[in-house]
């Protein structure tokens, strides 16, 4: 019989055996990787989501698989219907990485602290420019000339069809009231308008008289699947805005600084000729470009000054 002390030595044994192999499966349990593997957010102000997300969600997990070693495992393209769901959604931590036009980017440089990561050729554009647009036959010449009448802008959240448009009437003295439909009548000394929802609609309400004017830019201007060649012929552009940035690729206060610069490297290295297929994918792009003094300054005038824009 084994005696009482062997017993307990035996016992003491174990139980330091026992110990160690839960310390060691608790610490297999919270490795790095397993504790802080998450899924990448990418965010957008879409009010055609089926289409965003499409054409977002390639670039997206293309994205997260290059960013595996700062702990992301997956990729997910979140879709919001303005720009303050956008920004709630940023301050309440749940995005970390935005593709935006400049107004949006301002605001989420301002609001949430956001930074931006490159500049990006959205649609083939470096730069873009709004064209201020009317009907021939109405023989309107000047900007002057739209007060008593109606103008079609985008949506609210569009940089180029509407808070730039909006904000170079304004400069030029004109004072906007919104309508709630085509038929409302103009008040006196104003310039009546309304959104169309999309970039086709824009030009179709000139083309039939809904609207005196429309608001586009040198883009969707020259997309014939936007503006026929036949509408061209009967269309007048009487102002056209200085050339700003087409859009920006933005890190959140979610991602962290290692994995925000990793992300603005990776994306400044993806060639036109090997990564074609998917750059055309991700909104018809043709790259991204870096991000100078010179954005930052437009982007914080955009906010501070905004009355300035041309």
């Amino acid at each position: 019989m084994l005696s009482t002390n062997r017993i307990k030595q035996s016992f003491g044994r174990y139980r330091l055996f026992a110990g160690w192999l839960m310390g060691a499966l608790l610490t297999l349990t919270i490795l790095p990787g397993a504790a802080t593997a998450e899924t990448l957010i990418l965010g957008q102000v879409s009010d055609r989501p089926k289409k965003d997300f499409k054409q977002l969600l390639p670039m997206a997990r293309f994205m997260a698989d290059r960013l595996q070693q700062y702990g992301f495992d997956n990729a997910r393209v979140q879709l919001y219907d303005s720009a303050d769901a956008l920004i709630k959604a940023v301050k309440q931590g749940e995005v970390h990485w935005i593709s935006e036009t400049p107004y949006t980017s301002a605001r989420l440089l301002q609001e949430t602290g956001s930074r931006p990561l490159v500049k990006k050729w959205k649609n083939g554009q470096r730069q873009y420019q709004t064209l201020i647009f009317t009907l021939k036959q109405r023989d309107i010449r000047s900007l002057q000339e739209l007060v008593g009448q109606r103008i079609a802008f985008e949506h609210p959240d569009s940089f180029s069809s509407y808070l730039l448009p909006r904000r170079i009437l304004e400069n030029n003295g004109l004072s906007l009231v919104e309508l709630e439909r085509p038929e409302d009548p103009v008040p006196e000394g104003k310039v009546g308008y309304l959104f169309s929802r999309n970039e086709k609609n824009n030009a179709l309400w000139v083309d039939k008289q809904i609207v005196a004017a429309g608001a586009l830019n040198n883009g969707d201007w020259q997309d014939p699947s936007r503006v026929t060649p036949g509408m061209q012929e009967h269309f007048r552009v009487i102002h056209r805005s200085d050339f700003y940035p087409r859009a920006f690729e933005l890190a959140t206060p979610a991602l962290a600084a290692d994995a925000a610069e990793a992300l603005q490297q990776e994306l400044l290295a993806l060639d036109q000729d090997k990564y074609a297929g998917l750059l055309a994918r991700y909104e018809n792009s043709k790259g991204f470009s870096p991000v100078d003094e010179q954005d930052l300054s437009f982007l914080k005038a955009l906010i501070e000054r905004g009355t300035q824009a041309q």
